[in-house]
């Protein structure tokens, strides 16, 4: 394999994996489906109330669509591959921090875990999900 054969599997490979992220967030928005952020949620809360039902499908909605923002912009950009990763990852935290102050701003009076509980029930669902 020549050289600028391996920088192009680099290239592709962000693009797939934030393109599999994207599926795996949105196959869970089909009707009949319980979005992920909700099954999130109710690890800590089974008995989530509808509007915070609504709340999660909106969230997850939006990370599909970050995750393909991400994927196009990581395909079209023409940063190095380091710069463009970091962009990725700088946005998914400023994404997932900037969700976990807002949350309770938006539905006040309810409690909500910390960002390291929301962590551990963030991996304990994607270890469960088929």
């Amino acid at each position: 394999m020549q050289a600028l054969e391996v920088v192009d599997v680099w290239r592709v490979l962000p693009v797939l994996v934030l393109g599999w992220l994207a599926f795996f967030f949105g196959r869970t928005l089909f009707s009949g489906k319980v979005p992920l952020i909700e099954r999130i949620a109710r690890v800590g809360d089974p008995d989530l109330p509808p509007p915070l039902c609504r709340y999660t499908r909106q969230l997850t909605t939006l990370w599909c669509a970050y995750f393909l923002a991400a994927a196009v912009f990581s395909s079209a950009v023409e940063l190095p591959l380091v710069w463009a990763g970091t962009l990725v990852w700088v946005g998914a935290v400023v994404l997932f921090v900037g969700e976990h102050w807002l949350r309770p701003r938006l539905f006040p009076g309810r409690s909500f875990p910390g960002l390291a509980q929301q962590l551990r029930d963030t991996l304990s669902v994607w270890r469960r999900t088929p």
